[in-house]
């Protein structure tokens, strides 16, 4: 069989978004620390899931690919989609209210990392830590084949308080957005 597309979708863009959060999230969490008060840093990210399962390791990201739709009137050449995600953050408190601050600064630290993505990043292939790149590297897009045209953020989520079986608090605070992207 010849497929007619070269498209990979969705698969090689969450490993580039995954490395991209490990790579950056420093730098975001070191402008987010800096109007905390002293004490009360937060720290980086221990987990990166790519689906909503039991978290293991706190702090986590869960970033989803949760649809792709097609564009209809594309070239009949080309693909044009967008790819919808969804990315929480897994983070845990004893105190509610420092729960819902450090909620609205993971949202702000993840937030920036992802507005701030140069779109070379998605074509360089990058370390990254995860269970299903055993090779600690991840491809690249291939730019022959895709082309990401945008990434814009659609909604933020504080998420609902919840109690964990250690009688932790917990809290998942998510981000929505998108990537559009043509590919061959």
């Amino acid at each position: 069989m010849i497929p007619t597309y070269q498209a990979q979708f969705a698969r090689p863009l969450v490993d580039q978004l995954i490395a991209i959060l490990q790579r950056d999230q420093q730098a975001a969490l070191d402008i987010v620390n800096a109007m905390r008060p002293s004490g009360r840093a937060l720290n980086p990210f221990t987990g990166f899931y790519k689906e909503a399962a039991p978290v293991q390791n706190w702090p986590a990201v869960v970033l989803v690919a949760q649809s792709t739709a097609f564009d209809p009137n594309s070239d009949i050449g080309l693909r044009s989609e967008t790819v919808k995600f969804a990315c929480s953050m897994a983070i845990t408190d004893s105190d509610p209210e420092w729960l819902a601050e450090d909620a609205m600064d993971y949202l702000h630290a993840v937030d920036m990392v992802l507005t701030s993505i140069q779109f070379s990043d998605f074509y360089t292939p990058l370390p990254i830590t995860h269970t299903t790149a055993p090779s600690g590297m991840t491809a690249g897009l291939n730019p022959a084949v895709s082309k990401v045209q945008d990434l814009r953020i659609t909604s933020h989520d504080l998420g609902a308080l919840m109690r964990r079986g250690t009688g932790a608090l917990a809290r998942s605070a998510q981000i929505g957005f998108e990537v559009e992207m043509a590919e061959t």
